[in-house]
């Protein structure tokens, strides 16, 4: 650091003292803004409501901002951990809310110029955070505060922050900065460019009659009545995609729905991802990284690209036999139907595996159907968790929201109101097509609130009896599994370390632990009644659902493995040469269960590769530990003990202490691959 550069980020009282000099009263300086804030009360700013709002609010935020950044680099700031970096924190949380804000409106809103005005929030954003981690007078300023001997908390936010400026090249030349800050733009607008050209492409098939719908519940048949014409059209949207591929007997029609699926998002997305490795390719490498996974895996659990890539092969090592025997099971039954069939193809991988479950498990996925209606699954979700957890659920009244089918809950714990959420659970025009959870707020230790919003797409009520797949009451669990994380970490007064902000192939370890308890009996017939008779699931007909799950296990993790290794090496090579045609043929001949689809584009429409871009890997990753914890709670699942302490020691600490520091203060040892591999090969059946 230059002498110019030193004394600037010296405090004023401290240059006097050493001239023997008194120094002068602080000069009294304006209140901090603060920027948009939601409360618990009123909730967040409805932003949502206008394009008009959604600007103001921006506009509030970064203006807040702007004020705190100046306010860092002021000499008067004490280079302290309560004035530089309490400021920085600060500065952080007046842009909080509203970044959660722009998720919403983009994502989620109803009206396209409002979807519009959310990304153009979202750019702004992006180039605040950009520009800040460029900014060598922010640099100084936190590079200035002493570390040695601060509390355990402060150190780790203190050092992270100087790590995140190193990794934003806030040490690099001029030059070298604005075209940093240039490449970070492109790719925060290529990355909207993907994610609206795949959630505004909603493709369908149409049927003639029926006929077509043959081997379909009764109530999809139901909620496909024909339209103009007499056709029947059925969408890529997942209430209708998932339930067709597993259930129609017309192959060429499940083919059609699902090379629809698969081309959503194209042409347009074949440019934009081809653009966008590019940038980030350019932007690691000004960076001094070799390629844009190995930047990415540096502040993840596992730290090299190197490791990634050694995970992904033990995992495919370990998978490939059971895959491919999953494989031979499913064309010995596909050849009864077709004797001259070859192979399986990626649209007969649940119609196959639903007959052999049948016809060799006695299980078939339509006989649980009738007792998964949205609304008991989503009332016993509540119970359960609330139980579990210690926690209460309390709908809001007349909340402000953004499309009349959104709910508002307050989350208690005890008679603390501890967090806010929203649901906005089905299906409709330009909304996001997957399930996530949205953070919309970090709670923090000194109490203010943290909030977020729940997206998936299940059947609405409102188009009859809402029956669900039990996949999709596995990630109903799953994702508010993320929820419930979010609302609970909130024991420090540091933002990053508040909410999910613990390393990112550790972020699916909590939601895939929960996914266990949506096997449970005992748990199912808490609230899955058949909609008809009100009779509780039977526990044989859980069991048999659980022993028929087993077969298919190799093909579906050979599957994500498939998508690990495409996330992976599709940023570990040269953009410049990459074809990503010739890329997919590769990568599918190497890992994937099923041949490629001729005339599929899964580069197009596979968004975890804008979200998650090289890291997909961490869904295995995560799930190590995530089995390694149930062993913890396999004895009785609706025992509170294990839970209330696993979310003191786990869910509430956020992301304080790094993860496996985490995992190991509640087993009492570090996390092994033990209970994974024991579930990857069959292992004991899952517990009551």
């Amino acid at each position: 650091m230059s002498r110019l550069a030193l004394l600037a980020a010296t405090p004023l009282a401290a240059l006097l003292a050493a001239c023997g000099a008194t120094p002068p009263p602080a000069p009294a300086l304006p209140p901090l803004p603060a920027g948009p804030v939601a409360t618990a009360e009123a909730g967040p700013p409805a932003a949502w409501a206008s394009a008009a709002a959604m600007g103001e609010t921006c506009d509030a935020a970064l203006n807040a901002a702007e004020s705190i950044r100046a306010r860092i680099k002021d000499a008067v700031t004490p280079r302290t951990i309560d004035g530089t970096l309490a400021l920085f924190d600060q500065m952080s949380l007046a842009l909080d809310t509203t970044n959660g804000l722009t998720g919403i409106t983009s994502q989620m809103s109803p009206d396209a110029a409002v979807r519009d005005a959310g990304d153009a929030c979202e750019k702004r954003i992006q180039k605040f955070y950009s520009d800040v981690g460029l900014d060598r007078g922010l640099y100084e300023a936190v590079a200035a505060v002493a570390l040695d001997g601060a509390a355990p908390l402060d150190r780790r936010f203190g050092e992270r922050l100087l790590r995140d400026f190193r990794r934003s090249g806030v040490d690099k030349d001029e030059a070298t900065r604005t075209r940093l800050a240039a490449l970070n733009a492109e790719m925060v607008q290529l990355s909207q460019d993907y994610s609206k050209n795949l959630r505004e492409d909603v493709r369908f098939i149409e049927l003639a009659d029926a006929t077509a719908l043959k081997g379909l519940p009764d109530d999809y048949i139901k909620a496909h009545a024909p339209g103009e014409g007499g056709k029947i059209r059925i969408t890529t949207d997942y209430p209708d995609f998932f339930p067709f591929e597993t259930y129609a007997e017309d192959a060429g029609q499940r083919a059609a729905l699902y090379l629809a699926f698969e081309n959503r998002g194209y042409p347009a997305n074949k440019q934009v991802m081809a653009d966008l490795l590019a940038r980030r390719a350019e932007y690691v490498g000004l960076l001094g990284y070799p390629t844009w996974a190995a930047y990415q895996a540096e502040d993840k659990m596992v730290k090299t690209a190197e490791r990634v890539d050694a995970f992904i092969q033990e995992v495919a090592a370990a998978v490939r036999p059971r895959a491919e025997a999953d494989l031979k099971e499913l064309l010995v039954r596909k050849r009864k139907d077709d004797p001259k069939a070859e192979r399986i193809e990626v649209w007969d991988r649940f119609y196959y595996a639903a007959k052999v479950r049948e016809e060799q498990y006695a299980f078939d996925g339509r006989q649980v159907r009738p007792y998964f209606s949205y609304p008991k699954v989503k009332q016993g979700i509540f119970d359960l968790y609330g139980e579990l957890f210690g926690l209460r659920f309390e709908p809001v009244k007349d909340a402000a929201v953004w499309h009349a089918s959104v709910e508002a809950y307050t989350l208690y714990k005890g008679d603390q109101r501890v967090g806010r959420f929203y649901l906005d659970m089905h299906p409709r025009d330009g909304k996001y097509k997957h399930a996530a959870m949205f953070p919309l707020q970090v709670g923090l230790s000194s109490g203010r609130v943290p909030m977020a919003t729940l997206v998936c797409n299940f059947p609405d009520p409102k188009d009859g009896d809402a029956l669900m797949q039990h996949e999709e009451v596995t990630t109903f669990f799953h994702e508010f599994g993320h929820l419930i994380h979010h609302l609970l970490a909130n024991r420090s007064r540091w933002s990053s370390q508040a909410g999910m902000g613990v390393e990112w192939d550790f972020v699916e370890t909590p939601s895939q632990l929960l996914e266990e308890w949506a096997w449970s009996a005992p748990v199912l017939q808490r609230f899955a009644k058949h909609a008809e008779t009100g009779e509780p699931i039977p526990a044989d007909l859980v069991q048999r659902m659980k022993t028929a799950d087993e077969f298919g296990k190799g093909v579906a993790v050979m599957r994500q493995v498939f998508y690990a290794a495409y996330s992976f090496y599709v940023h570990h090579r040269d953009p410049k040469t990459l074809d990503l045609d010739a890329y997919s043929d590769e990568i599918y001949g190497k890992y994937s269960p099923y041949p490629r689809v001729p005339d599929s584009h899964v580069y197009a429409s596979f968004e975890h590769l804008v979200g998650y871009s090289s890291s997909y890997y961490t869904y295995q990753w995560s799930l190590v530990m995530a089995k390694d914890l149930f062993t913890r709670f396999e004895a009785n699942l609706l025992d509170p003990a294990p839970m209330q302490r696993y979310r003191d020691i786990i869910l509430e600490q956020g992301a304080t202490k790094d993860a496996s520091q985490l995992v190991e203060e509640f087993l009492g040892r570090p996390y092994t691959l033990d209970a994974y591999r024991k579930w990857l090969q069959g292992g004991a059946p899952k517990a009551e």
